[in-house]
This record gives C-alpha cells, sequence and structure tokens, in this order.
C-alpha cells in the first residue's frame, strides 16, 4: 500500500471509534505488549515508510498498551527465514508467499490463528478455497490471506492494434490458445518489429510463468507418497513437449526480446514501453505505476489453453506469526491489520477509509485501479458488495478489455505446488535459459536433469 502519510494519518480518528480486540490484555515486563511488524519498508522507501508510521501512530494511539516494534527484512527469502526462525528471532507477524506456508507449518514456526480467526468472525468471512491453502493436516489455520491473484496475459494494445489483431469493437483480439499465441506473436514481431511476448528467465520467475503452461500441456510436477514423502514425476513427454513450445518461442518463431536475462520487473517494463506485446501475469500496478503505461493501453486476458486445458495459476501474500509469539500479542497483531483495513469481515468506516485511502494515493502517484481480482480474499456477501462498488468508482482501465480476463468459467485455477515451489522454480529456470540460449538444447535431457536435481537436492531433503 502507498497511502501518504496524512491519508494514513488521517485514519486514526476514524478508527476511534472501532472497539479493537485484546485491550487490557497481559504487558510484557516492559509494561506494554511488543508488537513485532516484519517486513518494515526500508528508509529508501520513503511514502511507504511514512504509511506505515501512520499505522504505527494510529494503532499505538487505540491501543496504548502496545509499543509496535518496526522489523526490517524479508521474510519470503528462504535463507534469511530459517536462520531467523532457527533463533527464535522471527516477528510476532510477517508476509510471505502462499507457497511458503505449509514448510513453515511442517517445520513448527506457525501459530495456530483459528480461534482468533472465530473470535472476531473472521474465519467464516474468508474464501474458504484460500482457507484450503493455509491450513496443516491438522485442519487448523496458520496464515491470514492478506492478497490473491490469478495469472492471465497483460497486453500491449497498441502494439496488438498496429498489427491488426482486434475485434469490431475495439478490444483485443486475445489468443486463445498457446498455438495461437504463437501465431500472433509471429504477425506482432514481423509488423511491428516488437517481441510478440516477452517471458521470464531469471530470478525464479521463469519456472514460476513456466507452471500455466506446462500445467496446460498436462504436466504433473510431483505427487505424495504412501509414507508422506514427496517424488518428482515431470520427467515426462508433456514436459518435454511444453519446455520445446518455450524453445520454438524463440528459435521456430524469433518473436522472443534479443535480451535472454528477463525478470518479472524487466518484462512488466517492455510491456510498458511497448517493446513487448504480451507477458504472463496476473494484472501488474507496477506496469503503469512504475514504468509509465497508459491505463487505457492495458488490456488482460486469461491464460490460453493447451493440449490439456486452460490453467491458471492462483498465489498471493499472507500474513504469518511467530510460533514463539503469546496470544496476546497475536491479538496485537490482528488489531494492526484491522488497522490497515485487512482484518475487518464488514468493511466498516475504518477499513472503507483505509481502502479508498489506498484508491486515491494510486490514482495521485498515476497508478492503476483494476476490476475486482476472480479470486477475492473475502466470501462474506456485505464485504464483496462494498469492495465492488469502491472499485467501481475509482477503476481507471477500459473495463471492456479485461472482460476476457474476468471470464474465469473455463479456466482451471490452481494452487502453486505443494512442496519446495520456489526451488522448482530455480530448477526450472534454468531449463529455460538454456532452451533460449541454446539452439541445439535437448528438452528431454534438460527435463530429466531437471527432475531428478528438484528429487535430490530440494524433495528428499524437505
Amino acid at each position: 500500500m502507498k497511502i501518504k502519510r496524512s491519508l494514513a494519518l488521517g485514519l486514526a480518528g476514524v478508527m476511534a471509534s472501532v472497539a479493537l480486540a485484546g485491550c487490557g490484555a497481559p504487558a510484557n515486563e516492559d509494561g506494554k505488549i511488543r508488537l513485532q511488524i516484519g517486513g518494515w519498508p526500508p528508509e529508501s522507501e520513503t511514502a511507504t515508510v511514512a504509511t506505515y508510521n501512520g499505522y504505527k501512530e494510529a494503532l499505538e494511539t487505540l491501543r496504548p498498551d502496545v509499543t509496535v516494534v518496526p522489523v526490517t527484512g524479508n521474510f519470503s527469502d528462504e535463507k534469511n527465514f530459517a536462520m531467523k526462525a532457527a533463533a527464535k528471532m522471527l516477528p510476532t507477524t510477517y508476509t510471505t508467499h502462499f507457497t511458503e506456508v505449509q514448510k513453515t507449518i511442517r517445520n513448527g514456526y506457525a501459530y495456530d490463528i483459528t480461534d482468533i480467526l472465530k473470535e472476531r468472525g473472521l474465519l467464516d468471512a474468508l474464501n474458504p478455497v484460500l482457507l484450503e491453502t493455509v491450513k496443516g493436516s491438522d485442519g487448523k489455520v496458520y496464515a491470514f490471506p492478506e492478497r490473491t491473484y490469478v495469472m492471465g496475459l497483460s497486453l500491449n494494445k497498441k502494439l496488438f492494434e498496429q498489427a491488426g489483431l482486434v475485434n469490431e469493437d475495439g478490444t483485443v483480439k486475445a489468443p486463445d490458445t498457446y498455438e495461437q499465441l504463437a501465431e500472433y506473436a509471429k504477425i506482432i514481431k514481423d509488423k511491428t518489429g516488437k517481441a510478440g511476448i516477452a517471458f521470464c528467465t531469471a530470478n525464479n520467475c521463469g519456472g514460476w510463468h513456466f507452471m500455466n503452461i506446462a500445467w496446460s500441456y498436462g504436466v504433473e510436477f510431483m505427487k505424495q507418497r504412501e509414507d508422506g514423502t514427496w517424488e518428482a514425476t515431470f520427467n515426462t513427454p508433456e514436459a518435454v513437449a511444453a519446455l520445446q513450445y518455450i524453445k520454438d518461442l524463440k528459435w521456430k518463431y524469433d518473436v522472443l526480446p534479443s535480451d535472454t536475462v528477463i525478470d518479472q520487473q524487466t518484462g512488466f517494463k517492455l510491456i510498458a514501453i511497448d517493446e513487448a506485446a504480451m507477458f504472463i501475469s496476473s494484472p501488474a500496478q507496477g506496469i503503469v505505476s512504475k514504468f509509465g503505461m497508459d491505463p487505457m493501453n492495458y488490456a488482460q486476458a486469461k491464460v490460453p489453453a493447451g493440449p490439456a486445458g486452460r490453467f491458471a495459476q492462483m498465489g498471493g501474500g499472507v500474513y504469518m506469526f511467530s510460533n514463539t509469539a503469546t496470544k496476546e500479542e497475536v491479538e496485537a497483531a490482528f488489531d494492526w491489520l484491522k488497522v490497515m483495513g485487512l482484518a475487518e469481515p464488514n468493511l466498516d468506516d475504518a477499513a472503507t477509509a483505509a481502502k479508498e485511502a489506498t484508491y486515491k494515493a494510486d490514482l495521485e502517484e498515476k497508478g492503476v485501479v483494476f476490476p475486482m481480482a476472480p479470486i477475492p480474499v473475502w466470501s462474506a456477501p456485505e464485504r464483496v458488495a462494498k469492495e465492488e462498488e469502491l472499485n467501481a468508482k475509482y477503476c481507471n482501465v477500459d473495463k471492456k478489455n479485461f472482460a476476457s480476463y474476468m471470464d474465469m468459467s473455463d479456466v482451471t485455477i490452481k494452487p502453486e505446488e505443494p512442496v519446495a515451489c520456489q526451488q522448482l522454480y530455480a530448477v526450472l529456470d534454468g531449463c529455460i535459459q538454456e532452451v533460449i540460449t541454446n539452439k541445439d538444447a535437448d528438452c528431454a535431457a534438460l527435463i530429466a536433469k531437471a527432475c531428478n536435481d528438484f528429487q535430490v537436492n530440494h524433495l528428499d531433503k524437505n
């Protein structure tokens, strides 16, 4: 969130009337509950720091028994997290990816928040699909969903128009299949000289994006054995065919950018500056706010279909809580989330103010407000209705350009792989880098080696 300080501080007055749970809870030795907030933005991110300071001031005004302690650092980084967790130095709450939840639970580092969710009326208000991804084998809930995404295709409408790939109503003629994607990418490259599609190769993003294509070819990446261990299962003709598709984008169709090292931010930039027409991604704020794309030039389509169907990856971010925290500290952490407008099932005045301020700040900073996510965090009808009303007020893209993406009726939405997912992405990055840089790369050999490496170096050690 990028709420300016004046907006964030203004929330304190609105929330003064909100009764927060946990007031009067037992204090620590210093007389106050020390609430450690992980992932506090670095000083260089001045606007975001001001936002967080505003939340800090608001909570400490409402909860004088709480002292907010900022903790910087990335707790979704595996090495940093493992070091902090082993030393019992995890902050009270921190954000991480959905992919890290199950490993954190298995290793005993997660706090069971089931009862707190029930007591606050949150459990039944959250999307049950998301809750299933943050439960342990004991059926308990160990993470609070913050945001979700569903993968699709981000499109540069200008390049599609220049290539003649538009419908009669002026909307983008989005590719329906991966085969058609390659054909459209070739037309765009031939008519505009720009890359038809940018595809990630680095920083785990290549494997992450490849997952959607591979599933559409029928790939199963892993399965759990009867003894509870996991087996890598992607040394298959389907995986080879999916990797061959990426190789063909480079060597058969010649529709990829000349740069062979592309991470997510590079892909966003290429779309924004009219250097690439397509990029596998959920709707991305940064394409507009960071790289200056005209929101009206931004279109979003659902993922194309492959031989086995149409599959899109669902993911996002969650808040987790340290296993060494007390219940009073975790209660204070939920009050923090409430101040942020995140832990409020009915989108009350405080949460509405927070969300509306976020939208206003996005627009003031030349950002973008997209249509509602296809997989919302909340299922509570009242909250969903209010969010839709707010979104309609501030959305600044042409919704016709997002119609394909918003129709998920024929899309199979899958969560990220359950075990060592980030490591799997890294292994697949290597395969993608090789087929893009080596015309003679052997896709079958690469997949066989990657499957074995993932098994030996990651699944066997998990």
